[in-house]
């Protein structure tokens, strides 16, 4: 039996009986064991979040009697306790009110839900539940996943790097100690889940990120230009980091980013496969094996290009090592000139210094002159 508990903000005692009935019906009905507490004020919603937990929440809007004459929307009750609770939890939240057009701003409603007063609480609480559930959640919540790896990080690695007996970190400013760190704990989180006995095959998604957080020019930053409402093109910034970090640089270096039909050998291999009914034949299979050397970059035709797979916001394609582009770069702003090329999203680190090197190897081959096989032969 998976038990689940809710937690109630709401001083209209109908809504809290309908919420009630919701809840003994999901019990009855299903294999979940739903307990919920009610609070009505949000001085006492702050007291059930700090001594319980909670896996959703339902909150109304006007929780005290004066929201009505406050100045502003940002001041009613609700609104207030909201922004309260995003800053200690992150939990599934559903709003329900009769004003949703007075819900603040600064609340993203792609993650909090808001409501009208005649939802269906039976619906929307199994929506909640199926919402816990979500990946996303699991991790990042207060019991989550990340929060059990800070948790040894900060009770079995840190005292043992970051000690102040070790000089390594004792030496620095305290910014400085802060900002070591941080980059440690991603770099300890990053190699945790790479291994596991052997590299675990990655997904699309853990390529990219979107969008890059820093604001400068970096190496691998993938822009967007463009050209009418029915092209775009793409660029990826292969300019060393170093140069960038000491802005060294006039000018950017960015190769294009062709798209999978403009690679001959790629586009033909991939229209066999997709052609192909039965998956499992020897032409598909041969097929997918020409198709995975080209995402490993291993393709006898591939040495020009570096393979990027398509996601959701990004269309992926090929960086062609041979269309360069420079733009001139604002050395005090770290940015573009140009403000026709919009940076999308930057490489992970884990894909950077594989683009960087085979695009260096690339323009860094010497070559040498064939010999007379007949000759060679002869002498052998």
């Amino acid at each position: 039996m998976n038990n689940i508990d809710f937690l109630l903000i709401d001083d209209d005692r109908n809504q809290e009986l309908l919420f009630i009935e919701a809840i003994n019906e999901i019990n009855e009905t299903t294999d979940l064991n739903i307990t919920y507490k009610v609070v009505k004020t949000p001085e006492s919603a702050m007291i059930e979040l700090y001594q319980n937990y909670f896996k959703a929440i339902i909150i109304d809007l006007k929780l005290n009697n004066d929201d009505n004459a406050v100045e502003s929307d940002e001041e009613i009750s609700g609104n207030v306790l909201l922004r309260r609770i995003i800053e200690k939890e992150i939990i599934p939240i559903v709003v329900i009110t009769g004003f949703p057009d007075k819900v603040s701003t600064d609340i993203d409603k792609s993650i909090v839900k808001v409501l009208p007063k005649e939802t269906n609480l039976y619906d929307e609480i199994n929506a909640l539940i199926e919402k816990y559930s979500d990946s996303v959640f699991k991790i990042f919540g207060s019991r989550g996943e990340i929060n059990k790896n800070i948790k040894e990080l900060f009770w079995n690695v840190i005292p043992q790097c970051f000690t102040s007996k070790n000089q390594d970190i004792s030496l620095l400013s305290k910014e400085k100690q802060e900002t070591v760190i941080i980059r440690y704990i991603s770099s300890w989180l990053s190699n945790k889940y790479m291994f596991d006995d052997k590299y675990i095959d990655v997904e699309p998604i853990e390529m990219y990120m979107f969008p890059n957080p820093i604001k400068q020019v970096c190496t691998c930053d993938i822009y967007k230009k463009y050209i009418d409402a029915n092209i775009d093109e793409y660029f990826i910034v292969l300019t060393p980091s170093c140069d960038l970090a000491n802005k060294k640089v006039d000018e950017v270096i960015l190769c294009k980013i062709k798209n999978y039909d403009e690679v001959q050998s790629f586009k033909e291999r991939l229209e066999i496969y997709n052609n192909e009914q039965n998956k499992e034949s020897n032409k598909a299979k041969k097929a997918k094996g020409d198709l995975m050397k080209w995402f490993r970059n291993s393709h006898s035709d591939s040495l020009r290009y570096h393979f990027l797979p398509k996601v959701k916001d990004f269309t992926g394609g090929f960086v062609d090592f041979r269309s360069i582009l420079s733009l001139e770069y604002d050395k005090e702003s770290g940015e573009i000139i140009d403000n026709s090329y919009l940076k999308i999203g930057v490489i992970t680190e884990s894909f950077k210094r594989d683009i960087v090197s085979r695009f260096s190897s690339y323009y860094h081959r010497q070559g040498q002159p064939e010999f007379n096989c007949d000759s060679v032969l002869n002498n052998l």
